[in-house]
């Protein structure tokens, strides 16, 4: 064996499912012809020849199947017994010669120099950026490639698995990966996908651009903290002044929730000199979290800006977390009565949660849940679905579960 063809590639492909039955209701995708190109990384149209030639000569068979996700059924392809016999004996053929044979089948399994060199020089930047993102999206969303590198399955969507996806990044340089995480973030622009916008712009160096989405989605990047993002906002870093006092709370809020309060104390501080009321409510919060309740209440106490709205949702948040839910709730319903007075529902529902938040954390979840289905007659839809969450805890820790499992799917 001193090559294997096309053709020879093929039966090896189709060997690797020579155990699954033709009437398999959801057949493998890569036993159709669009599999079989995107997994050998060849056109379609090659596919089709080869496939025909194995056929003529005996050694494939072609049925229907349905496949997942899929409505209407498709040509499959197997190996008849002849087809078996001849991949056994290309496979000792290999053996006896020392030719690795998997790489050639499996991207998976391809030296990531060698599958960046077999995709060709015009395909690269297709197949970064669908490697780059790290979200499955329409195949035609994607630049089109002169072969298929970029699987797709029944619905059109990429296929690619998360060692290939790493492989073809690892091969890049620097330069390239920031050009594919541009584009990428570029993608998210239109398709309200904040979370993937960010971290797009944070691996394409786009500062800028990343501290202004922060800005202006902090509500729902505060509310919607787990370790993904405390690990996107870590790499953010060269805040420009202007979005400081928006950007670095959020920081904050992340560190604080990972736990890493030693992290915190210094954007605190930075905070601070910039905003102090904002700031010492940070590190108020701070001190609560450590346990420090009577250096936490210090700070509160010298906290005097009662007409800033930010501030006195802040300063309620901390004497709620101290165990001081009724002085917590009265600064809350001042704040609500001034509102209403003044016949405006801005903000109200950030009032309401607020004081959610406050009763549940003093472990009253009957008016935490009462609060915030108030909240949710006030608010946009992006609340709504932050809401939806905190209603779902709320639902759970007093037994309704079939209404927490029901403001949990209201929140994806």
């Amino acid at each position: 064996m001193s090559r294997l063809t096309i053709s020879d590639r093929v039966v090896l492909h189709l060997s690797r499912y020579e155990l699954l039955s033709e009437d398999e209701f959801n057949a493998a995708w890569d036993l159709t012809q669009d599999g079989i190109a995107a997994s050998l990384r060849i056109s379609r149209a090659h596919s089709s020849l080869e496939l025909k030639k194995l056929k003529e000569k005996g050694k494939i068979t072609e049925y229907q199947s349905h496949f997942k996700g899929g409505k209407v059924k498709r040509r499959a392809y197997r190996l008849t017994q002849t087809g078996m016999e001849y991949a056994r004996h290309l496979k000792e053929s290999a053996e006896e010669e020392g030719i690795d044979i998997m790489p050639m089948l499996d991207m998976k399994r391809c030296d990531p120099k060698k599958l960046w060199e077999s995709v060709g020089e015009e395909n690269l930047d297709a197949l970064g950026l669908a490697c780059i993102l790290r979200c499955s999206v329409p195949r035609t969303d994607l630049p089109e490639t002169s072969k298929p590198v970029i699987p797709a399955d029944v619905n059109g969507m990429t296929l690619l698995s998360d060692i290939v996806k790493r492989n073809v990044v690892s091969v890049a340089d620097e330069e390239r990966r920031r050009e594919w995480h541009s584009a990428a973030a570029d993608y998210w622009l239109d398709r309200d996908n904040v979370r993937e916008r960010l971290y797009h712009l944070v691996g394409a160096g786009r500062s800028k651009d990343a501290c202004r989405l922060v800005a202006a989605e902090k509500d729902m990047l505060t509310t919607d903290i787990d370790g993904d993002l405390v690990n996107i906002l870590a790499k953010l870093d060269d805040i420009p002044e202007k979005y400081a006092t928006e950007v670095l709370p959020v920081k904050i809020s992340a560190s604080v929730w990972s736990g890493d309060l030693k992290a915190a104390g210094p954007m605190i501080a930075s905070l601070t000199e910039m905003d102090r009321d904002i700031g010492v409510l940070y590190s108020a919060d701070l001190e609560t979290r450590k346990g420090n309740r009577s250096g936490a209440l210090d700070i509160i106490r010298s906290i005097d800006a009662a007409d800033r709205f930010e501030v006195v949702l802040g300063k309620a948040g901390v004497l709620g977390r101290l165990g001081m839910a009724k002085e917590a709730l009265d600064l809350l319903m001042d704040v609500k009565e001034s509102l209403v007075r003044a016949g405006s529902v801005d903000g109200l529902d950030r009032v309401y949660i607020q004081m959610a938040d406050v009763s549940a954390a003093n472990g009253d979840d009957d008016s935490s849940v009462n609060y915030l289905t108030k909240a949710l007659g006030v608010t946009n839809d992006i609340g709504r679905r932050r809401i939806y969450r905190m209603l779902a805890v709320s639902y759970g820790a007093i037994g309704m579960t079939s209404k927490a499992k029901e403001c949990a799917l209201k929140a994806k």
